[in-house]
């Protein structure tokens, strides 16, 4: 998941606003590495017959989108998780500054690919991480022959980046970087190939399938920048304010563990390029 923030599979499975960020939703922060334990509470009265999920997510392909086959893998991924412990899910896709508003005031379960940070704590639970993870990081035009180990590197460099979205902390910090905002990242890649920024900070994947459904003619012009910034997990963030959070949460990682071992997660990561 994204004030709005950016949204391998390296052995994840043996082992995320005080503002908002972009899901389509660094000093690192650690994420949670197990499941908060269940509460041995009897589940509240009014949910010990419901059975269905209720979710939100923003637009953020190729990992989640109401356009998408399946919604796409991240949502396909939490559906079959909470289908093997007995939940069905409904999704609705909102804008991210709503969608994290009603989360946190209980309106609805929980928000998909949320990133985890300290302070998000005071709202939400979260899950084990689900694959993929985004990483964020710089494109460029292939001709330029930029290179760069620290932030200091891009110092001759205009950045592009997007208006209210929460970067990674690492590049906040380097105030002395040049910056462009626009509101969307399709804005900063047709900037980067008209050569009105000399680099776009974004979504690896992001980039990618903007460039396949909107600029194919990019292609050949525009490349991802090595090392990524930043490596973001997905994690499904359930409110606290809905009733019986520990118990929704245990019950998607629980079904989370099943899909993984039975490979239906690789099968799902594999189908959609991952």
């Amino acid at each position: 998941m994204h004030q709005i923030s950016r949204r391998t599979f390296l052995n994840w499975s043996t082992t995320m606003l005080a503002g908002m960020a972009v899901s389509g939703c660094g000093s690192p922060a650690t994420p949670p590495q197990t499941a908060t334990p269940v509460p041995t509470a009897t589940p509240h009265p009014s949910s010990t017959n419901v059975k269905e999920i209720v979710l939100v997510a923003c637009e953020y392909s190729p990992y989640y989108s109401e356009h998408l086959e399946n919604y796409g893998g991240i949502s396909e991924i939490i559906v079959e998780a909470y289908k093997r412990v007995g939940y069905t899910v409904k999704i609705q896709f909102l804008p991210f500054a709503r969608a994290l508003n009603e989360t946190q005031e209980g309106q609805v379960d929980g928000i998909i690919g949320v990133w985890y940070r300290p302070e998000r704590e005071q709202w939400f639970v979260f899950s084990q991480p689900i694959p993929p993870p985004n990483q964020i990081g710089f494109y460029k035009r292939k001709q330029d022959k930029i290179t760069f180990t620290k932030f200091e590197d891009l110092k001759p460099y205009v950045i592009g980046t997007i208006i209210g979205f929460v970067n990674p902390p690492e590049f906040e910090k380097a105030t002395y970087l040049k910056r462009e905002e626009v509101v969307t990242d399709a804005q900063n890649l047709q900037k980067l190939f008209y050569k009105r920024i000399d680099l776009a900070l974004i979504d690896k994947g992001l980039a990618d399938y903007i460039i396949r459904t909107q600029f194919p003619e990019y292609r050949e012009a525009l490349e991802w920048l090595e090392p990524a910034v930043k490596e973001e997990p997905n994690f499904l963030g359930i409110s606290k304010k809905t009733p019986d959070y520990l118990i929704k949460l245990e019950a998607f990682n629980r079904g989370l563990a099943v899909i993984t071992k039975e490979g239906l997660v690789g099968k799902i990561l594999l189908k959609n390029g991952w």
